[in-house]
C-alpha cells in the first residue's frame, strides 16, 4: 500500500476514515510499511494542527471497529497490542514536534537574553563614556557588569598604567557581597593601546558556571571601560597641566604696598583644560610705587600662554626703570613683534600708582584694552584713560599717559572683556553699563568687597559657567581711619 501524501488541510472526520483504513490494513498484513503510513498520518495531523485528542479519537474508533468482529480473547489481545504499536508510530511525530518546539523556545529565550544583554551593554556604554571622572567611569563599569551579566558582585580597578598613580577602584553593589557566598571570579584585563589600565572581575553564586558568551560580553564591557578610562585619564592630565600652567602665569600672591588696598578675582572659563588668555599682575617696581595691570591675549592654549608669559615678564622688567606706562607698553609691543611672527596680539591696561597722605596719584596707559572704571567717594562711576591701539599688531601703537588723582577710599576697577561681554546668542546679558551699575552700588566698600560683587554679578548673568575668562583687579588708596 503506497504511503498517502500529506494533506495540508485535513479534517478530523477525514483523518478518522483514513486512519481506520490504514489500521485495518496493518492488522491484516502486519507489514512495517503500514507503520510508515501511521507515521505519515501523524505528520499530517501535526501539519493540519490537529490535536493529540483528535488523533486518539481516530485510533479509538478504528480499534473499537476491529474488536467488534472478534470474539476470542486471544485475538482481542493481539489487536490491542498491534494497535498500541500503530498508535505509538502515529504519535511519534507529535513528540518530535514537541521537542522541536521546546528547542525553538530555548533558542528564542537564549537569543532574547543575548539581545537584552547587548541593549544593556549599549546603555552602559553611554553612561560610561559620559562620565565626568575616572572614579565615575569605574563605578558605571562595575554597575554595568552586575546588570549585563546578572551577577551578584563586580570589582573594577585602574592605575592607568602609571606605577606612581594612586589605585582607583569601584565595586557593585557598593556594599559588596560576602566571599563565602560567591563562586570563582571571571575577569578581564582592561587594555588601552596595548597597555594594561585596569582589571574587571565579576563573581556570582557558587553554582554559577560562566559561559563563553559571558566571557565575550565581559570582554566587550572591558574594552568600553578601558577606552573611557584612558580618555578620562588623558583629560585629567590635560586639565592638570593647564591648571599648573595657568597658575604659573599669574602672581602667586598680591604684595602689600603701604597706602594701597588691592583685591583680585580670576576665573578661567570652560572645563579648565585650556589655558586662557587673561592675565593680571600687581607689584612694586620701585620703592613707594605700585604697578597694577590687567591684559588679554588673543586666543587660548599653549600659544596664548607663551604670549602671556612674555607679556608679564616684559612688563615687570620694563617697569623697573621706566615710570611712564605708555613707554612700558611700547617696550611690550616691540618685544611681541620681535619674538613672534604668528600675528598674535594682546591688550593691556597698565597703571602706576604713587600713594601719599591725601590719596594716590595714578598714571594710566591703555593699549587696546577696555578703560578702567573709577568709583568716587560720592558714588560716581566714570571711565578713565584713553583707549590706545593693540600691542603686537602690525601697526605702530598710539599710546597715551593719563594722570588720575584718587582720594582715600576711591577705587579703580580694571577688568577684561570676559566681564562685560556676557551674551546669549546676540543678546547682551551683562555689559559695560551693568558693570558700572554694580560698581556704583559698592560705594564706601573695601576693594575685596567690590571685586567679589563684580564676580558674583558676572557669574549670575552667565548662569554660573562663563564662556570667557573673568579677571577683575580693584585697587586704590586705603581709606583714612
Amino acid at each position: 500500500m503506497p504511503e498517502p501524501a500529506p494533506v495540508a488541510h485535513s479534517s478530523p472526520a477525514a483523518l478518522r476514515d483514513r486512519y481506520g483504513e490504514a489500521f485495518r490494513e496493518w492488522l491484516v498484513t502486519r507489514d512495517e510499511r503500514e507503520l510508515g503510513i501511521a507515521y505519515a498520518l501523524g505528520r499530517e495531523a501535526v501539519s493540519a494542527r490537529l490535536s493529540v485528542m483528535e488523533l486518539a479519537e481516530a485510533h479509538h474508533r478504528a480499534t473499537r471497529d476491529a474488536l467488534r468482529e472478534l470474539d476470542e480473547p486471544d485475538a482481542r489481545a493481539a489487536v490491542l497490542d498491534a494497535g498500541a504499536a500503530f498508535l505509538r508510530e502515529a504519535l511519534s511525530t507529535f513528540e518530535i514536534a514537541h521537542r522541536g518546539y521546546l528547542e525553538m523556545q530555548q533558542v528564542a529565550r537564549v537569543e532574547h537574553e543575548h539581545v537584552m544583554q547587548l541593549r544593556a551593554l549599549a546603555d552602559a556604554s553611554v553612561r560610561i563614556n559620559g562620565a565626568a571622572s575616572t572614579e565615575a567611569t569605574l563605578q558605571h563599569t562595575a554597575d554595568a557588569a552586575c546588570e549585563v551579566l546578572g551577577v551578584r558582585h563586580a570589582t573594577v580597578s585602574s592605575t592607568a598604567g602609571d606605577p606612581f598613580a594612586r589605585v582607583l577602584s569601584a565595586t557593585a553593589p557598593p556594599g559588596g557581597a560576602g566571599d563565602a557566598d560567591l563562586g570563582p571570579p571571571l575577569g578581564v584585563v582592561l587594555r588601552s593601546a596595548g597597555r594594561p589600565v585596569g582589571m574587571l572581575e565579576v563573581r556570582d553564586v557558587t553554582d554559577r558556571r560562566f559561559t563563553e558568551r559571558d566571557e565575550a560580553i565581559l570582554a566587550q564591557l572591558g574594552q568600553l571601560a578601558a577606552v573611557a578610562i584612558a580618555k578620562s585619564e588623558a583629560y585629567s592630565r590635560e586639565r592638570h597641566i593647564a591648571q599648573v600652567l595657568q597658575r604659573s602665569l599669574l602672581p602667586p600672591a598680591l604684595p602689600h604696598v603701604p597706602g594701597l588696598s588691592v583685591a583680585v578675582r580670576f576665573i578661567a572659563a570652560g572645563e579648565g583644560i585650556e589655558v586662557g588668555g587673561d592675565f593680571y599682575d600687581f607689584f612694586a617696581p620701585r620703592p613707594g610705587r605700585a604697578a597694577a595691570l590687567i591684559g588679554d591675549v588673543c586666543g587660548k592654549g599653549p600659544e596664548a600662554a607663551s604670549v602671556t608669559s612674555l607679556a608679564r615678564h616684559t612688563l615687570r622688567a620694563a617697569a623697573a626703570y621706566e615710570p611712564r606706562p605708555s613707554a612700558v607698553l611700547q617696550l611690550l609691543h616691540r618685544a611681541l613683534r620681535a619674538a613672534r611672527d604668528d600675528g598674535r596680539f594682546c591688550t593691556v591696561a597698565y597703571a602706576e600708582l604713587e600713594p601719599h597722605l591725601d590719596g594716590a596719584r595714578m598714571t594710566l596707559g591703555c593699549g587696546g584694552h577696555p578703560l578702567p572704571l573709577v568709583l568716587r567717594r560720592g558714588g560716581l562711576v566714570e571711565p578713565v584713560g584713553r583707549l590706545g591701539t593693540l600691542l603686537g599688531a602690525d601697526v605702530h601703537p598710539v599710546l597715551t599717559d593719563v594722570e588720575v588723582k584718587l582720594a582715600p577710599g576711591e577705587l579703580v576697577v580694571l577688568y577684561t572683556d570676559g566681564v562685560t561681554e556676557i551674551r546669549a546668542g546676540r543678546r547682551e546679558i551683562f555689559g559695560y553699563r551693568d558693570l558700572a551699575q554694580v560698581v556704583a552700588g559698592c560705594t564706601g566698600e573695601p576693594a575685596d568687597v567690590v571685586a567679589q560683587r563684580v564676580q558674583d554679578a558676572v557669574l549670575e548673568a552667565a548662569g554660573g559657567r562663563p564662556r570667557d575668562d573673568i579677571a577683575v583687579l580693584v585697587v586704590g588708596p586705603s581709606p583714612r581711619r
